[in-house]
């Protein structure tokens, strides 16, 4: 009699989770983006476009070094293994960008059908803050505690690709009606702010990631004594064994697949025009365009300016390479060019490589280019 009661109840709960997952469609749960009623029983094919599965890999393209066959924690892939249907790539589980609470993980406004993707130090503070005001949630400072917030899927509030069913995900990553936005930046100067940001102002960052991970206890202590300007050399090399989306190349930062799905790309050097652009690119049903509702104004200490309308244009301002190179000599500007080679040998996105120094004689640089 019990066992039959424990069946029981447990084949309550077995169907409770089947129709409660918790998971949204693009029209409400049980319907697709049609509005066809959805059987867990369908075929994992639709007439319009394929559907999803759980076997996929996460990238096959590059590690930070350039090997083919690795990304960079070392897990092996292969790029033929990408699948693809109608010649579009299928989502699986097992993809980056719909790994359960990962932080880069795609947004999704629905409203407006725009996927951005974000990558560390790419403005991703500012384009949170406009989410949230898009969704009509209240504005937040950049204080410590709350950038921890906005930054945290549990808590700012935001829509992420991975609370939508793989059916809907599916749709939004390779439907022509959607827009799929990504921001880049240059490789040099992204680099460069990454250090200034996690290494020097906010070395704690550095310390807990890269050096508290260093099993000799003397390399340990060296590490968390580098925190200084100075110290650009040391954070590169140790960037070769400490992995981390604030420097890592952007384009792993993305899965290879879905990187030729993106038909918007905007630059970090052109934030101000680029994101005006999106802006008035996506339009929700009533046909009003995002700037025009969220961005052409509200924003800056005034409240009257345009979102992002202030000089982002460093790499390619007047004195852009004076600035690098208060950073960079030309041996650390080669060792960057040596390990983020993947950066300039994209097809999704191009940079034109900024030489800040015509000398390229590197026979002074010592260990630097031993890595």
């Amino acid at each position: 009699m019990l066992c039959v009661l424990f069946c029981a109840s447990m084949g309550l709960l077995s169907v409770f989770f089947q129709q409660d997952s918790g998971l949204r469609t693009l029209q409400g749960k049980g319907q697709d983006v049609e509005g066809r009623d959805h059987d867990a029983t369908d075929n994992l094919e639709s007439n319009v476009l394929p559907v999803l599965e759980a076997t996929d890999v996460v990238f096959g393209s590059r590690s930070l070094q350039g090997n083919k066959g690795q990304n960079v924690e070392g897990r092996d892939h292969d790029a033929t293994h990408n699948k693809e249907s109608n010649g579009l790539p299928v989502l699986e589980a097992t993809d980056l960008i719909f790994e359960p609470g990962r932080w880069g993980n795609p947004f999704v406004l629905e409203e407006y059908k725009l996927v951005f993707f974000t990558i560390p130090k790419d403005a991703c503070s500012e384009w949170k803050l406009l989410f949230r005001r898009m969704l009509g949630l209240p504005d937040m400072d950049l204080k410590p505690h709350e950038e921890k917030i906005l930054h945290n899927p549990s808590y700012n509030g935001l829509t992420y690709i991975t609370d939508y069913t793989m059916e809907a995900a599916q749709e939004m990553l390779t439907s022509e009606e959607w827009t799929r936005a990504v921001f880049v930046r240059e490789p040099k100067e992204r680099i460069l702010s990454a250090f200034l940001d996690k290494a020097v102002v906010n070395s704690y960052y550095f310390r807990n990631r890269c050096c508290s991970k260093l099993p000799d206890p003397k390399e340990r202590t060296y590490c968390n004594t580098h925190n200084d300007p100075k110290d650009f050399p040391y954070f590169l090399k140790r960037t070769l064994d400490c992995h981390n989306k604030h420097w890592n190349p952007q384009a792993i930062e993305i899965d290879h697949k879905w990187w030729k799905m993106m038909n918007f790309v905007g630059y970090m050097d052109n934030m101000s025009n680029d994101a005006k652009r999106l802006l008035q690119k996506v339009k929700n049903k009533d046909g009003k365009t995002a700037w025009d509702e969220y961005g052409k104004t509200g924003w800056g200490e005034s409240g009257q300016l345009g979102f992002m309308a202030r000089d982002t244009t460093a790499v390619h301002s007047t004195n852009a390479h004076d600035k690098l190179r208060k950073y960079y000599t030309k041996c650390e500007e080669a060792f960057v060019e040596k390990h983020w080679a993947l950066e300039w040998e994209q097809d999704a996105y191009h940079f034109d490589k900024i030489e800040l120094y015509d000398d390229k004689d590197l026979t002074g640089c010592g260990d630097m280019l031993q890595y």
